[in-house]
């Protein structure tokens, strides 16, 4: 596996450092909360870098917890935070972005019209 397969667009325009790759993970899952173990294995950070980062985060407000799960704390985005909500719309153009370049260059109807006529 590639080194570059473990991030996505969000951190090929921003940069790939361990810090983007958590906030892209949280800003794709941005309704869900995740404890910072499991954080590490889908980011496939070392453990120590994640909660080393978590704590800045946490820290400056861009996450926040939520709740406690057998012993485990989760965080998710802080909403709140203006800046969070500049990175949301950041990803989101990044997003358009990709759907766009998948969009089919023709409608669909007129796909389906030549299926039917073949």
């Amino acid at each position: 596996m590639s080194r570059e397969t473990l991030w996505g667009e969000f951190c090929k325009v921003m940069g790939a450092t361990p810090r983007n790759r958590i906030l892209e993970f949280f800003l794709a899952m941005r309704d869900l909360d995740y404890s910072i173990g499991d954080l590490a294995l889908e980011t496939q950070l070392p453990r120590a870098t994640a909660y080393n980062i978590m704590e800045e985060l946490i820290k400056e407000e861009y996450l926040v917890s939520s709740r406690k799960v057998s012993g485990s704390q989760l965080y998710k985005l802080n909403r709140n935070k203006r800046e969070v909500r500049m990175l949301i719309a950041i990803f989101d153009m990044i997003l358009d972005k990709i759907a766009k370049e998948y969009a089919p260059k023709e409608p669909i109807r007129q796909k389906k019209e030549i299926i039917q006529a073949a």
